[in-house]
Parts: C-alpha cells; structure tokens; sequence
C-alpha cells in the first residue's frame, strides 16, 4: 500500500559487432486515466507523433531517456522507459525538467487526464510495477 517497487530489465544493444553493448535500464510504471472517454481521446491524440509537443523530445534528449513507450487498455495505462545503467535518476528528473520551461507545463497538463491508483497517496499518479516474471531465451530468470 503507496509501497514503490522498481522493475529493471538489463537489455544490451549495439549498433554492429565492433561496438561494446550499451547496458540499458527499463522502468515500468501504471496509473490509470480519468474515465472519461473524451478525455482519453484527447490523451492518446496528445501521445501520438503528431500531439507530442516538442519540449518533451527535447527533454527526453536532454536527460538521456533512449526510449519510452506507453500502452493503455480503457483508463489503465503503462509506461516502460528504457534509460542508461546506472543513471542517477535525481540528476535526470532535473535535466528533464530543466529542459525546456514548457516540460513542467505539459506535466501539469497531463496530471489533469490522470488519477492516482487505489492505496497510492493521490498526489502521486504514476508507481513503479514490480516485476514478478521474467523468461528469456529459454530460462527462467526471475
């Protein structure tokens, strides 16, 4: 209850066989959406490529996030956000943020289409997801 667990994933991935894999992170996060089916419209047109504004690439550059993917199902959404290991995650939130003014308006903005899930404190939306399984390559791993 309001407890955060982390889901960190190692993944490598180089550009060709020469190159050291680049060791990458990937967090996983929930929070649900508003149930208003207007609003969600408005949301995921806001995520697409076009509705993204671009403060946010710029933000995403800026304090090394590689990836973010977001998928919804009704009003539950889930974020995966592949970033470097070992990142100092207070040094990026401030990078992120410091970004671009606009960075902080579009959270704000965000928040509006968002609600915290039960037993989260409702000032907190999205938590970070526990991992509970994980098979790869034919192994159990977790």
């Amino acid at each position: 209850m309001g407890v955060l667990f982390l889901v960190c994933l190692q993944w490598c991935s180089c550009s060709s066989p020469d190159q050291n894999p680049k060791r990458s992170t990937v967090m996983v996060m929930t929070t649900d959406l508003v149930m208003d089916s207007a609003m969600i419209r408005v949301y995921d047109s806001m995520h697409s490529k076009e509705g993204v504004w671009p403060a946010l690439k710029k933000a995403n550059q800026a304090s090394g996030i590689e990836e973010i993917k977001i998928y919804r199902f009704g009003n539950r959404l889930m974020m995966m956000i592949r970033i470097p290991e070992g990142t100092d995650m207070a040094r990026m939130d401030s990078l992120y943020v410091g970004a671009d003014p606009k960075v902080a308006e579009w959270g704000k903005l965000m928040s509006s289409f968002q609600k915290a899930l039960p037993g989260v404190d409702s000032s907190q939306k999205w938590v970070e997801m526990k991992l509970i399984h994980h098979y790869l390559d034919g192994e159990y791993i977790h």
